[in-house]
């Protein structure tokens, strides 16, 4: 039985404090992190949130204010992160990835005290008339003058205790985002859950390779492994070619807990090569996977091929972290299944708000301690999805009479691809304002690799002449990466009904059609009369959306737009269809260039020979 640690009377504000000073002083002697661009000790960290703390409250900054943090140096987000955490001021984390457009957008969504951010995207970004240029800092340039310049003060009293602890982005069914308040109340409870649940405990060394901006990188990432007094990770960022040295890590470090996505387990399992013992040894307890459908056949494929446990969990950035966890303890762990909920009530209700018979499908209705304040600035988006203080996911699930949940559909428009969640409705509007485009619209699309991929289909205006390639330049010009579509669709024009409405069941049916197929058959497309090289290219340029003639053997992921860890998959695997072979962990881990590609395609075609 779930029970909240705050003891009556005592504000969660004061209680979220005296737990965080606790646990700084308590390891002083332990380390902390070791993050991409060093490692950390809980003393050095104590100090650095000393100082930067006193540095933010001179800069002018008050609890209850609202900070975006946009940065792609780990060490300086994770210290902004936890002081404001500390100091009542409330962090917003923003995807490092961000564009100029998007990052004038976000200032518009969580209407910041102030802004820190990389120097180069201050500078790529017009903010003229967006935000006051003195509340625009350059983050490690500040962070290093208040811990060289500063001496550090005692934390002033807050007065009037701060309730919202967090805004986590997450995008928006309109034209922008939209920020889900999480308060210290809601932290402590997810806290005391993961306890609960996981046995989180000093003693854990977690691996947390997600992205910071997500709040599964956050929250069990630094705040777990402070609130604990444990550690975190992540100093080698995830990637195929990394793939080898991360399962090295994990005995070499003493790695307790994997957190990770389906679509990189996914990487990882087919990469496991030689190293399927990477997970043995007493130090390592579980998988933990959220964020996406874990699907049973790659669930049973994980757990066989590294003889150890994956824990399933599923929760929303509404709901903290997690809500439903089928394991680590036998009686909630079914392979395919959410599992059962703890710290939380659910029920499973039809379109009339009515319970649903045992087996039924029904959409998953939450109600506890980390339900979401609502949406920041957002009364309207807020009271459609929390009624009477249960939030109304948008999930369609069943439970059976084991008091199971299943996953059964989505009732929203939401996508997940690769642990990320999308509204297609704001890339529609996007690419709506792309010249020579009549009219447009994004929807998901069942992948294989992301589990799924946004897809976008175009029909040009009179006389204008488009190409997937325009719309992928134009979308990295004003998307993120995770925003921007895998693959796009140019039409004559959108399948319509009556009412002028885009019937989306015919669209996606034609998109289904004419897009490549799980196992990869798009690359029928290829040339047979082309040389090894162009058909590489070719393969790569439908993986990467891109035109295949700005591709040759020199092209890497440093300099191909598209050629991430997914797209690395995806090209490993059309390539394996194209040519009837396939690359051994050792090939797939060594291919940096399509020119590595070509030697290993060759040398196995000439073995075929």
């Amino acid at each position: 039985m779930f029970e909240m640690p705050i003891n009556p009377g005592i504000h969660p504000f004061d209680f979220f404090c005296a737990r965080f000073d606790a646990a700084l002083g308590e390891n002083r002697q332990k380390p902390f992190a070791d993050l991409a661009n060093g490692s950390l000790t809980y003393r050095d960290l104590a100090t650095d949130i000393d100082r930067l703390g006193t540095a933010l409250l001179e800069f002018g900054l008050t609890p209850g204010d609202r900070v975006l943090i946009v940065s792609k140096d780990e060490d300086a987000t994770v210290k902004y992160f936890l002081t404001l955490l500390r100091a009542g001021i409330t962090p917003v984390i923003g995807d490092a990835q961000t564009t100029g457009p998007e990052l004038a957008e976000l200032i518009g969504v969580c209407d910041p005290a102030a802004l820190f951010a990389d120097e180069s995207m201050i500078t790529a970004a017009n903010l003229d008339g967006v935000m006051a240029a003195p509340r625009i800092r350059k983050i490690r340039e500040f962070l290093s003058a208040a811990l060289a310049d500063t001496d550090p003060v005692p934390w002033p009293d807050a007065g009037q205790k701060p309730d919202v602890a967090l805004l986590v982005l997450t995008s928006g069914t309109t034209s922008t985002p939209k920020a889900v308040e999480l308060t210290y109340e809601n932290l402590i409870a997810q806290l005391a859950i993961f306890a609960d649940v996981y046995g989180f405990d000093s003693e854990m060394r977690l691996l947390n390779l997600l992205p910071l901006h997500h709040v599964d990188g956050l929250i069990r990432g630094p705040l777990s492994a402070l609130w604990f007094g444990g550690s975190l990770y992540r100093r080698i960022p995830f990637s195929v070619q990394n793939v080898p040295t991360i399962l090295d890590a994990i005995r070499a470090e003493k790695i307790t807990h994997f957190i990770t996505v389906p679509a990189m387990l996914r990487i990882v399992a087919r990469l496991a090569g030689d190293r399927k013992d990477a997970f043995q040894g007493d130090h390592f307890r579980f998988i933990l996977c959220s964020a996406d459908l874990l699907d049973a056949q790659l669930w049973s494929h994980v757990e066989e091929t590294f003889g150890v446990p994956v824990v399933n969990a599923y929760g929303l950035s509404e709901v903290v972290c997690d809500a439903l966890f089928a394991g680590p303890a036998d009686e909630t762990r079914r392979i395919g299944s959410l599992g059962r909920p703890y710290g939380c009530t659910a029920a499973v209700l039809d379109d009339n708000l009515q319970p649903v018979a045992e087996g039924e499908f029904g959409e998953l209705v939450l109600s506890g301690p980390t339900i979401m304040r609502g949406y920041f600035n957002a009364p309207e988006i807020t009271a459609g999805v929390l009624r009477n203080g249960a939030f109304h996911t948008g999930d369609y699930v069943r439970v059976g009479s084991d008091g199971v949940y299943e996953f059964v559909g989505r009732k929203k428009t939401a996508i997940v691809s690769a642990g990320a969640t999308i509204h297609p409705e704001s890339i529609t509007i996007v690419l709506s304002t792309m010249p020579g485009v009549a009219e447009a619209v994004a929807f998901g699309l069942p992948d294989a690799t992301r589990g799924e991929k946004l897809v976008a289909a175009l029909a040009p205006q009179p006389g204008q002449t488009i190409t997937a390639a325009d719309a992928f330049a134009f979308c990295r010009q004003h998307l993120s990466a995770e925003r921007t579509p895998a693959e796009f669709r140019i039409m004559d024009a959108l399948p319509r009904g009556a009412s002028g409405k885009v019937q989306m069941a015919e669209l996606k049916a034609l998109a289904a059609k004419a897009a490549p197929e799980v196992d990869g058959s798009g690359a029928e497309a290829v040339d047979d009369t082309a040389s090894l090289e162009e058909k590489v290219c070719a393969v790569a340029a439908s993986c990467f959306n891109v035109d295949a003639s700005g591709l040759s053997a020199d092209s890497t992921p440093f300099n191909t737009d598209g050629w991430d860890s997914l797209a690395h998959m995806a090209l490993i695997e059309e390539l394996e269809y194209t040519f009837d072979m396939q690359f051994s962990a050792a090939e797939i881990a060594g291919i940096a260039s399509l020119g590595d590609a070509m030697e290993f395609i060759g040398a196995a075609l000439k073995d075929q020979a």
